[in-house]
């Protein structure tokens, strides 16, 4: 695993196949060597985290198919990155925010553009658990880490949160987002980054490019750039900030986070089939529809 280099096990009791995470650290591997000759993150001006999660190989050799993209929030895309946007042919969003997330941070998708937007109301208790840690959690390196574990075994297991992967693992099994789909939270990291594991695990990619792309975070986002802003408004809202190095264990990601999540949810098979409800026809659909050549 990337951080503790650490054996994983079997990942047929963490990702749904039986393959091995390797215990070499990741940028030994030869397919992290693959995932930085490509150009898969797109810098755009006010939208963090912008990338593709397509192109990997899967099943039987076949790629995934164009058309999956992923990112933080979008209520400061400027109109230089909306017109990026809208040449992607996207026709589906998934939105894991909360309520409150969405009201205090709207997308504002210009006609345009104009997708179907997947979102739910449920489980909101008004202030985001993100927020409440940065307001009242234990802000040490050790204080962070453990919030981020917690935060793991929360997440999949959130109603709202396995409503709209339900309802974004249908539309992309389905065709309604044949031309293009795309997933994000506020940061575009931690409950996109698991929606986007458990998909490329149905699609048959490995577990070690699955982390790789989920921790790609790491190098999408200009920490040096956003820490500083993020530092100040936090210090003006709740009166105390964390220290940089801190503020970077909290924005960044961790395999070993990733592992964290898929041990709560008993692999993806397990997940998929006995908590999203989703049945074989649209498992072999997703799989038609998605993976090429």
């Amino acid at each position: 695993m990337a951080s503790g280099g650490e054996p994983v096990g079997s990942v047929g009791g963490s990702f749904g196949f039986d393959r091995k995470l390797s215990a070499t650290s990741l940028a030994a591997l030869p397919a992290i060597a693959y995932l930085r000759s490509m150009t898969r993150i797109t810098p755009l001006e006010g939208v963090h985290n912008f990338r593709h999660f397509h192109g990997y190989e899967g099943l039987d050799g076949a790629r995934v198919k164009t058309g999956l993209y992923r990112s933080g929030h979008f209520s400061r895309a400027s109109d230089d990155d909306w017109g990026h946007i809208g040449g992607l042919g996207i026709q589906v969003v998934a939105d894991l925010r909360k309520p409150r997330e969405r009201t205090n941070e709207p997308s504002n998708w210009p006609d345009p553009i104009a997708p179907r937007v997947l979102a739910s109301d449920k489980g909101d208790t008004g202030e985001p658990p993100h927020l409440r840690f940065l307001r009242t959690g234990v802000h040490t390196t050790e204080g962070v880490r453990d919030y981020m574990l917690s935060a793991y075994r929360r997440i999949p297991m959130e109603t709202g949160n396995k409503d709209v992967y339900r309802d974004a693992y249908r539309a992309l099994a389905t065709g309604d987002a044949e031309a293009g789909f795309l997933v994000h939270c506020a940061a575009g990291k931690d409950r996109t980054g698991i929606f986007c594991a458990i998909i490329l695990d149905e699609l048959g990619v490995d577990a070690d490019t699955i982390v790789a792309d989920y921790e790609m975070t790491n190098q999408a986002v200009d920490f040096d750039a956003i820490i500083p802003r993020i530092r100040e408004r936090i210090l003006a809202d709740y009166g105390q900030a964390m220290e940089p190095a801190m503020m970077r264990t909290f924005l960044g990601v961790d395999g070993d986070y990733l592992r964290q999540a898929f041990e709560v949810m008993g692999g993806v098979d397990h997940y998929v089939r006995d908590h999203l409800g989703i049945v074989e026809h649209e498992r072999d659909a997703l799989r038609a529809r998605w993976l090429t050549g």
